[in-house]
């Protein structure tokens, strides 16, 4: 079978060793944790429903051929749920597969040429490359085939699966940065010299809860010595990198931590032990298809004017165009797949490319074959015409999937898109926008780099918890301009869309503005200040208790469930936010309040939430002070708090030392302090007083038999 790009040559054994070692699981003889780290980095982890499994398959520069399109489909509908989806780094994973059809599924895969090793972990992750790399009139050349050759060079690599945590690099054909080259690891941007193909080479971009730009490491470097700077790098880090916390593990912490000149002198050190005649790993080249026989004919039908105009680019090849077909949030049916593969075969480069804006395309498609492919895309339903702010309208899956998702984001990407698509907006004339939404501020949608970027969050109106979203603006991509969307303004998940929708028609309605960017510069920001604060207050759950559930979701919104052994970046906001106001109401002499919120504050990390004031002050007791994760003196505090809570005035039924609930407050913030990023709190000394923080934590087991480690990560 033929493949775009070559796998090592031992992934068989390892195939063998991953079938080994899940029958060794399921006879017991090694432990969750253990099964978890020989997993993971083979780009296979657990979903949120216990026992089954997402397969992150990689596509290198995101290209797939037809024949491989059939297999994932195939796969998928064998031994998952039968939906695919293509992600922001153009990959595309299969889920819900149980633990036993594992190897099967992998080993079927692997027949097609297709693999997941690296597609999670501590790894080197799927090296992507510019959406129309190839294609573009604005590239300096096509950078696809070094994308592809460079991940044939590292996935070979033993040392590409230990890294101290993973490592993205991506491969920009021109200054635009459409591969977003500048927040990833390890990025190159298309330059030429004197005739000569090259790169620039920039390090330590990233995104998440802690974000950065990439900075210059390198203004020009041959196209053929790439591989000699990624194995530097990559060396670096191996050497240098953190690997005891994970807080501070990725490649950004170390150059923050020592300065982008000590990190290229190591950098320069370790290229100078890289052979000189180590050869370049040879491109591998992508031939545009040739010209047929006889030229096809095809009547355009239905819908054909409107689709050429929204769907169909011209390429830089005169005559030839690039097909896109847009996907909601990357999400396509394995029948649907299995469908389409069968038009790529027939049609433009016979191969398909995945795209950050998890779409699919087709290039090289001639002008006579425009109406066929446009028919046979419509039987598929999908032809529609999509305009371009609602083509590039992403989202990760959220919590649907993900075990670190706090808000459903594809509930809010179609209601997003339902109410564009409904207010009298004229969307053609909103290209410049692009909107991503992440279920957490994990980033998984790359909202840090939108125009309009959103993250879920969960928030208390009325004790109770209601879905929420942090909206922020101005995120663009670029040389020399790239810049993080910025504002931290947080609206209930039901007003997002009004909210999108009043700032759009306000763009719209400003025409001294020759973009959205500049809009938002202007005036876009403070407008956003002020319909967050119109929005941002919800009414008692008992007058519209739809209010507090997620978006295509028919139950109240909760984070019960969500503890130990999953990130914590989407909840630390939410215990902050609990403990600010635990020591408000301390400074303000109230002291129920006080010791109510910080009982609550933590309960997130064990998966629970409270029905009430009672509720959280009996499960702080039975979890934090029954477990010895604090001192057991502040139990009648709490005892005396409870009491008091059941009473009509809380505050004045509250008999306790004023001092010993300070006291407790400033425990749990030493508590939290001590949290790591996969919720477990670090051993703390035993105090010698006992106003202190007494007890220390291990890492016990869940109830479930599992530790408390991290498992899904972003892509």
């Amino acid at each position: 079978m033929s493949t775009t790009c070559k796998l090592p040559a031992g992934l068989a054994d390892d195939l063998a060793a991953f079938d080994e070692q899940t029958r060794r699981f399921e006879r017991g003889e090694i432990s969750f944790a253990e099964y978890r780290a020989f997993r993971v980095p083979q780009g296979v982890y657990e979903q949120r429903d216990e026992g089954l499994h997402m397969l992150r398959v990689r596509l290198a520069a995101g290209l797939v051929l037809p024949e491989q399109m059939k297999t994932l489909a195939r796969v998928s509908q064998r031994y998952g749920d039968g939906a695919l989806h293509v992600t922001d780094r153009q990959d595309i994973q299969i889920h819900a597969v149980p633990l036993a059809h594992l190897h099967r599924a992998l080993v079927e895969l692997h027949a097609a040429r297709l693999s997941t090793k690296g597609g999670g972990g501590n790894t080197v992750r799927n090296i992507t490359a510019c959406p129309l790399a190839g294609v573009c009139d604005k590239e300096r050349f096509d950078v696809a085939p070094d994308a592809v050759a460079l991940t044939e060079h590292l996935i070979d690599d033993p040392s590409s699966y230990r890294m101290p945590r993973k490592l993205k690099i991506a491969f920009s054909g021109c200054p635009d940065d459409c591969a977003a080259a500048l927040v990833n690891d390890l990025g190159f941007i298309a330059r030429s010299r004197n005739g000569q193909r090259g790169y620039a080479v920039y390090v330590g971009g990233g995104m998440g809860a802690h974000c950065r730009i990439g900075e210059l490491l390198e203004p020009f470097v041959p196209a053929d010595r790439i591989h000699h700077v990624a194995q530097a790098v990559k060396r670096v880090f191996d050497l240098q990198g953190n690997r005891r916390n994970r807080k501070k593990a990725r490649l950004r912490h170390l150059i923050e931590d020592i300065g982008l000149e000590q990190f290229r002198d190591l950098y320069i050190a370790q290229r100078r032990e890289l052979p000189s005649d180590d050869p370049a790993p040879a491109p591998r080249r992508l031939a545009p298809p040739g010209q047929p026989a006889t030229p096809r004919h095809h009547h355009p039908g239905r819908g054909f004017e409107s689709w050429l105009a929204t769907n169909v680019l011209a390429q830089k090849q005169p005559g030839y165009h690039l097909v896109q077909i847009p996907l909601h949030c990357g999400n396509i049916a394995a029948q649907t797949l299995d469908r389409l593969a069968e038009v790529i075969a027939d049609h433009g480069q016979q191969r398909a490319h995945a795209t950050q804006s998890q779409n699919l395309s087709l290039r090289w498609v001639r002008d006579d074959e425009l109406a066929a492919v446009h028919d046979k895309l419509a039987a598929l339903e999908l032809a529609e015409p999509v305009p371009p702010v609602l083509r590039q309208l992403v989202s990760c899956p959220g919590p649907a999937t993900c075990k670190l998702g706090l808000c459903l984001s594809r509930g809010l990407a179609q209601a997003v898109t339902d109410e564009l698509r409904a207010n009298s907006l004229d969307l053609s004339a909103l290209a410049d926008v692009n909107i991503h939404i992440s279920g957490c501020p994990n980033a998984c949608g790359r909202h840090p780099i939108a125009a309009i970027g959103l993250y879920g969050a969960a928030r208390r109106a009325h004790g109770r918890l209601a879905p929420h979203y942090v909206l922020q603006l101005g995120g663009r991509l670029g040389e020399q301009r790239t810049r993080l969307a910025r504002g931290r303004h947080t609206i209930p998940a039901r007003h997002v869309s009004a909210v999108i929708t009043e700032l759009l028609r306000a763009f719209r309605d400003s025409p001294q503005f020759p973009d959205f960017h500049a809009f938002v510069d202007v005036a876009g920001e403070a407008l956003l200040a002020s319909q967050a604060a119109n929005h941002r207050h919800l009414p008692a759950f008992d007058v519209d208790p739809s209010l507090y559930h997620d978006l295509s979701s028919e139950k109240p919104f909760t984070l019960a469930g969500r503890g130990a052994g999953e990130c914590g970046a989407g909840v630390f906001d939410l215990i902050e936010l609990d403990l600010a106001h635990a020591r408000g109401a301390a400074a303000r002499q109230r002291y129920h309040a006080a010791t109510v919120a910080a009982a609550r504050a933590l309960l997130v990390t064990r998966g629970l939430e409270a029905r009430d004031d009672t509720d959280a002050l009996r499960l702080f007791s039975e979890r934090f002070l029954d477990d010895a994760l604090m001192a057991d003196h502040y139990r009648p505090l709490l005892e005396a708090a409870r009491q008091a809570a059941i009473t009509a005035d809380p505050e004045h039924s509250f008999d306790a030392d004023p001092s010993l609930c300070v006291a407790f407050v400033a425990a749990v913030q030493q508590l939290y302090d001590g949290l790591d990023a996969s919720l477990r709190f670090r051993p703390i000394e035993t105090p010698s007083t006992s106003d202190d923080l007494s007890a220390v934590h291990e890492d016990r087991e869940a109830p479930d038999g599992k530790t408390g480690t991290r498992e899904l990560d972003k892509d």
